[in-house]
């Protein structure tokens, strides 16, 4: 069944998904599984993004092919020209050499000298100037000469005669590599265009997709947003039909001493700091403080907001902003996540209670994101994926959880160094290329030793987290493995994958190397691009031999195709491919103009300063470009146009501006030059007046400043 099939059967289910988020919850009643309509359509905008992402590296791939060959035949027609022009050079030198032979022989004839040479020889050196034997004058000057020199010149002659030869053979032999790398060059030049035409196409079709299936899935984010805020409503109910009035956080931290009439609220078999509980009609009701609840409520009240980087409200907000407004005004959460941790006790994750914040990361990662908990393994978090503060599940990489209601921690808690890459990627920044490690990336197995297997992003009930979270390569048992680039190992053995190397690359990139059937890297090792470190197997959870290779961005997996095709990420903020934003994550400059929204919020107001400044409105050409458009502006402009699938026009944060801007020395460039850094927006150092590509006219939204 086709994509579009699928979606419109989604729609159709919709209403039923809506209806039972529409039935009343209570507080001790289960959350029930979600409907599989929620699950399907997630993984359809996965797999979305990740076909995306598969077809933008194969059009890379090729397209660099291209290049190369291309690089490689000006090359080789270079040396068949320069070869050509030497033999041209030789064979006249010889040809010069040889009528000067011939000119001495025919002396020696005329004058009865008897030469050295041989009858054969004779005539090879008279043919040059057969008919030129009037330019012999002086006999006696011929017969004083003749003796001395008519060997020497022999050897000569013979000698260039022969530099000659091989220096046609070499132009010959470099010609036809020439003629050979062209035609290759040609073909795969008709390749790409093929290649281009394709993806176009393949483009269009999924993003009409991409934007339906978010349509789908913005709606039932709609929906378990209004599902959890029911549940919490249900909870404040219970506790107004109690007549408990939640008291302050202070007298909730030690259980053991609570106020007359609360009891210690028990959970994981063991009382809860911070919290507590009452007994009424047979059933036990959690009481959390009055600091908690207001902090919570101002939690929901968040949902829908716009997503920016580094936002902290009121009208959008980043990683860290909507827990910071969560709680104020009774803690004001330092600017980054790693602040926070030393800041507020933590407690156990089996004891996780609604307000309490829950840091995501790692020791290698540091810490990247932040949320605000609730109940049923939920929190709340401004969510660059879905482009809003939403209600999400808590992932996997749950690190800590802090509850700021009990103050300090009692001992110190030192958060792991935080990579700026690994937050910058997870809390989409404006960096949309990445640092890749040292040196080129390579395959992990050798060509022509594997085949393409399951791809990224796949949905299926075999992997736990529903879909699949790396790329297959099927290989005989044996094959080795190696390094894609330089990086840490540390070797491990999860049951899914039986022998696993992960490989820190720096900066929160990983590779993982799965189902290994031998490790040939010790744990802690340097490894470079290229080295063995293993063998393909078929350990752990395994349907036959093959390599499971993930790349993983600030602890999330994304598609490895990309990275392979080209050195650098092309998996950007939202998780989403460059070029395959859908419309609704983008917001409106006018004119059919689209930004990601935060780049969108700073280029008006730049716009309203240019117009204060000059009476005119900001010209704009280009802003968001999708990966179709990149496709056709490359084949139209290659020299000119970024390789599809990595220009800063598909991630939402560039533009192309004119009217004055777009020339070296305007007033109006000067201007920008001189104020769009207040607003966010730079003017790349390559484009630049004496950059690698001049191009006044192109500016990008760079990284606000974080309060």
């Amino acid at each position: 069944m086709g994509v579009g099939s699928r979606r419109g059967l989604r729609f159709a289910a919709l209403g039923t998904v809506l209806a039972v988020f529409a039935l009343p919850a209570y507080a001790d009643d289960p959350t029930p599984p979600p409907p599989a309509s929620v699950t399907d359509v997630n993984k359809t905008l996965e797999q979305l993004q990740a076909e995306a992402a598969a077809v933008q590296a194969d059009f890379a791939k090729a397209t660099i092919t291209y290049t190369n060959a291309l690089k490689a035949a000006q090359t080789a027609e270079a040396a068949a020209k320069k070869a050509e022009t030497a033999a041209a050079a030789s064979k006249g030198k010889a040809d010069a050499e040889r009528k000067r032979l011939g000119l001495l022989t025919v002396q020696a004839y005329q004058t009865g000298i008897p030469t050295v040479m041989g009858a054969e020889s004779m005539l090879w050196s008279l043919a040059p100037i057969a008919e030129s034997l009037q330019e012999i004058a002086d006999r006696q000057t011929a017969i004083q000469q003749l003796g001395s020199t008519q060997v020497s010149q022999y050897q000569t002659a013979m000698s260039a005669e022969n530099a000659a030869g091989k220096a046609k053979s070499e132009a010959t032999t470099k010609r036809a590599a020439a003629n050979e790398a062209a035609g290759k060059a040609k073909q795969l030049s008709a390749e790409v265009q093929q290649k281009a035409a394709d993806a176009a196409l393949m483009m269009e079709s999924q993003v009409a997709d991409l934007d339906g299936a978010s349509a789908v899935s913005k709606q039932l984010q709609l929906a378990r947003n209004q599902q959890a805020l029911a549940r919490w409503q249900t909870y404040l109910t219970e506790l107004a039909t109690a007549k408990v009035k939640p008291p302050a956080a202070a007298v909730l931290k030690n259980p053991a001493k609570l106020p007359t009439g609360l009891l210690p609220f028990i959970d994981a078999g063991a009382p809860v700091a911070g919290a507590a509980s009452v007994a009424q009609g047979g059933r036990t009701i959690r009481v959390l403080s009055a600091e908690t609840i207001r902090a919570v409520n101002q939690a929901f009240s968040l949902l829908g907001k716009p997503y920016g980087v580094a936002a902290t409200g009121p009208d959008s907000y980043g990683c860290l902003g909507a827990a910071r407004v969560a709680w104020q005004p009774y803690t004001t959460l330092p600017n980054l996540v790693g602040k926070v941790y030393p800041n507020y006790q933590a407690v156990r994750p089996s004891q996780i209670q609604p307000g309490d914040l829950l840091l995501m990361g790692s020791k290698s990662l540091g810490l990247f994101h932040i949320g605000v908990a609730l109940d049923s393994g939920e929190m709340i978090a401004a969510d660059e994926a879905k482009g809003s503060v939403v209600v999400t599940r808590v992932p996997d990489n749950l690190y800590a959880a802090l509850r700021p209601t009990l103050g300090k921690p009692v001992r110190a808690q030192v958060a792991p160094v935080a990579t700026s890459d690994a937050y910058a990627f997870r809390c989409g920044n404006t960096a949309t290329s990445y640092n890749v490690g040292t040196g080129s990336w390579m395959w992990p197995l050798a060509e022509g030793t594997y085949e393409i297997g399951t791809s990224f992003g796949q949905a299926g009930a075999m992997w736990a987290t529903g879909v699949h979270t790396g790329q297959d390569f099927p290989a005989a048992v044996g094959t080795p493995v190696r390094a894609v680039t330089s990086g840490v190992v540390r070797v491990e053995h999860p049951a899914w994958a039986g022998n696993l190397v992960r490989i820190d690359h720096g900066n929160g990139l990983e590779t993982l190397y799965g189902h290994l059937s031998s490790v040939d890297v010790a744990d802690g090792a340097q490894v470079t691009a290229g080295q063995r470190i293993g063998a393909v197997g078929t350990e752990g959870n395994s349907t036959g031999p093959h390599l499971h290779f993930e790349v993983r961005l600030g602890g999330d997996a994304v598609n490895p195709m990309p990275f392979l095709a080209t050195g650098s990420a092309t998996v950007g903020w939202g998780g989403y491919s460059n070029g395959m934003i859908p419309a609704s994550k983008l917001c409106a400059l006018g004119s059919g103009h689209r930004l990601r929204c935060d780049a969108a919020a700073a280029y008006l107001q730049l716009a309203r300063a240019y117009r204060a400044q000059f009476g005119k409105t900001l010209c704009i050409t280009d802003s968001y470009r999708s990966y179709s458009a990149q496709v056709s502006l490359y084949a139209r402009k290659p020299s000119l146009a970024a390789l599809p699938g990595t220009s800063n026009h598909g991630w939402g944060v560039a533009v192309d501006m004119c009217g004055g801007v777009d020339r070296f020395g305007t007033a109006q460039y000067q201007w920008m030059k001189a104020h769009a850094a207040q607003f966010g927006w730079v003017h790349p150092s390559w484009a630049d007046q004496g950059g690698s590509r001049e191009e006044p006219w192109h500016w990008e939204f760079g990284k606000p400043a974080v309060s």
